[in-house]
């Protein structure tokens, strides 16, 4: 662990040592390490890849993580902003993308799930105080921008999904198929194209975890509870951006029962346009995964890229052979 981290661990629980290494391999990752006090309590320390994933871990957490309702997420105990690291509290559960529980279990790990993901959807998206950064310090260029899930350069802690804030969707797919160019198939490219011919219809803003998966999901097998952790990506944008486009056409396809507790949670099935928007932006998450994936030697991040681009074409055939508008 750096000396700055260790210094700022050292703010919050005094003398410690390190219990774990929750690292990531690769690189493109943050650093995270689970250190527990001489009192016996635990906290977690993270270091983030770059300013803008530290600057919407931290805004996530001082605004909206307290409307998932007490005790469902970790709390942020310390934040250093030059370090780009913070300190948050230990929450009970074990991830659901290590091992899921039994059946029954799971599908109510499902429905909380999905209940967490729209309390936060809800909560009010709010604006930084004038003149001030999402952080509480000094102006810093950007700052308000930061906050929405835009591209920025300099950051890389995992493929982003256009379009960015202030770029035309037409421009976006196309800047994301030519930098993928070396990894797609003719067939890829020529799906994606189809796919994304026609913008996504226009959905509300919403405060988005934007990494809303299995291994953000924190199952407390002995109160039966959910937590959500994993918040370096939250920002505003539509919620079929990514939090749902990536349940839908991954970890809820062709899962009936767990989709079905899900949107149970959710409160509502999607959409005809929430549907169409998720293939869309799907499609282009797929692309900037699999280059990302490949760039970074994460052979998961592509192996889910080469599903949700089968997804998207199973589902496109199947849509076309019975004779509707893909």
């Amino acid at each position: 662990m750096p000396r700055d981290i260790r210094r700022l661990v050292a703010s919050v629980a005094g003398e410690f040592t390190i219990a774990a290494d929750h690292s990531w391999g690769g690189s493109g990752r943050p650093a995270v390490w689970e250190v527990k006090g001489l009192d016996g309590r635990r906290w977690f320390a993270k270091r983030h890849t770059g300013p803008k994933e530290h600057r919407r871990e931290v805004t996530a957490y001082r605004r909206w993580t307290s409307a998932l309702g007490e005790g469902r997420a970790p709390v942020l105990a310390a934040a250093d902003t030059p370090a780009q690291a913070i300190v948050v509290t230990a929450v009970p559960g074990r991830s659901l993308g290590c091992r899921p529980p039994a059946p029954e279990r799971e599908r109510e790990a499902y429905r909380q799930a999905g209940h967490l993901l729209a309390l936060l959807h809800s909560a009010p998206v709010g604006q930084p105080e004038p003149g001030r950064d999402a952080l509480g310090s000094g102006t810093e260029a950007g700052a308000e921008r930061g906050t929405h899930c835009g591209t920025e350069p300099g950051t890389d802690s995992g493929p982003d999904i256009g379009p960015g804030i202030g770029t035309s969707w037409e421009a976006d797919v196309e800047a994301t198929l030519n930098g993928a160019a070396l990894y797609l198939t003719a067939e890829d490219d020529a799906l994606v194209r189809a796919i994304t011919e026609e913008p996504p219809p226009a959905r509300p803003q919403v405060v988005a975890h934007a990494d809303f998966q299995p291994r953000n999901w924190l199952w407390d097998e002995e109160q039966q509870l959910l937590r959500v952790i994993g918040f370096e990506r939250t920002c505003v944008e539509p919620a079929v951006r990514r939090d749902l486009c990536r349940l839908e056409y991954g970890f809820l396809h062709a899962r009936s029962g767990l989709r079905s507790a899900f949107y149970e949670g959710y409160g509502r099935e999607l959409t005809a346009d929430e549907r169409r928007a998720c293939a869309a932006y799907a499609a282009v998450a797929a692309v900037s995964a699999l280059r990302w994936g490949i760039e970074h030697r994460d052979l998961e991040t592509v192996e889910q890229a080469h599903a949700m681009l089968g997804r998207l074409r199973a589902e496109r055939a199947e849509c076309c052979r019975r004779g509707g508008s893909p």
